[in-house]
């Protein structure tokens, strides 16, 4: 299955040569070059003037646009019509511990190190598969202290992101983790005819069969010794859904009962095997932020931040559309291929990608 990969600048709206040729060396240096991925090291390890990378911030909501564009285009180039496909939406912070004076930047829960941190927080979505992850759009978070105008909760944001979403890719189906399976979020897919599949909560108090207690202790929804899981319908504060408990042994070796929210009427093994591809957004932030310096930008406009992301976002597209076409497992293989000696027809591919003059 081969994806075609899109130019940067197939766009509608003209672009000056001053914007292509600052995004090219910006899109570059997020790949081609190892270790911080700022404006001053991209041009140290580029031989080119600073300001000829830092001008890809002078025009920040046209190069946003631009960016934003890449990203719905490689989506719409994919094979959608064959396998299944599903948009992952989560949360993460994008450190920026030593910062005294970037914009929107505060000290939220990072729940990988189980305690506060201080960082951007963005609430991404991505398109899956599960062998094929790419990237689509996000939205920034604004505390409630700094921003009182401008707060939306991780919920609305991710509501936003949802709405977008649908409008290009109806009928498909939002995986998200337990943090975002509220009454509200389970309201706002019914009015929208959403579909979806969410981590639930096991203190959570279901009805099932005219009978409520919490999802842990609710006796028609417990996993018979034969059986790995369940699925049974009932409802969440008045909200009709599936729910399915399954069994997970952890990495200790100790088993575990997980417990799913679905608009989807399926066996428990094709749900299970759905909500396993929400995975693939973690790996995407794993990768952006160790090897394409999601977490290096040192711009201070918050808007600057978001242009550096989408950025970012891009350049994970372009190294999965290879990983697909070149067969590798994984797109830090092609990323080393490409910083290699000799990356040949990999360097051409990113040369016409990213359309520089």
């Amino acid at each position: 299955m081969h994806i075609s990969c899109p130019n940067l600048f197939d766009y509608e709206i003209q672009v000056n040569r001053k914007i292509k040729r600052s995004l090219a060396r910006y899109l570059g240096g997020l790949i081609l070059y190892p270790g911080k991925k700022n404006c001053s090291a991209i041009a140290r390890a580029s031989n080119i003037s600073h300001d000829v990378v830092y001008n890809v911030f002078e025009y920040n909501i046209e190069e946003k646009d631009i960016l934003k564009s890449l990203l719905e285009r490689v989506v719409l180039s994919l094979p959608l019509k064959k396998g299944s496909w599903y948009i992952n939406i989560d949360e993460t912070m994008i450190e920026k511990m030593f910062s005294e004076k970037i914009e929107a930047v505060a000290y939220n829960w990072n729940s990988t190190i189980n305690d506060t941190m201080k960082g951007f927080s963005v609430v991404a979505a991505v398109i899956t598969n599960g062998k094929i992850t790419i990237p689509i759009t996000f939205k920034p978070w604004l505390s409630a202290k700094d921003f009182p105008d401008k707060h939306e909760t991780r919920i609305e944001l991710a509501q936003a992101l949802m709405l977008e979403i649908h409008k290009m890719l109806p009928g498909i189906i939002f995986l998200m983790d337990g943090a975002f399976s509220s009454e509200g979020m389970l309201c706002f897919c019914r009015l929208h005819k959403m579909r979806y599949c969410m981590r639930f909560h096991s203190n959570k108090k279901v009805i099932i069969n005219g009978k409520e207690a919490q999802m842990r202790n609710h006796k028609l929804i417990k996993i018979s010794s034969k059986k790995r899981g369940r699925v049974v319908k009932g409802y969440y504060k008045g909200e009709e859904a599936f729910f399915v408990a399954f069994r997970r042994e952890e990495k200790n070796g100790k088993i575990k009962i997980v417990y799913l929210v679905t608009s989807e009427k399926e066996t428990p093994k094709k749900t299970i095997s759905m909500y396993k591809k929400r995975w693939g957004i973690e790996k995407v932030f794993r990768t952006t932020k160790q090897h394409l310096g999601l977490k290096d930008c040192q711009a201070r406009s918050a808007l600057k931040q978001e242009v550096h992301i989408f950025a970012v976002f891009v350049a994970y597209a372009f190294l999965m559309i290879q990983k697909n076409n070149h067969k590798t497992r994984n797109p830090e293989q092609i990323l080393h291929k490409i910083r290699s000696d000799n990356p040949g027809k990999l360097y051409d591919q990113f040369e016409t990608f990213c359309g520089e003059v």
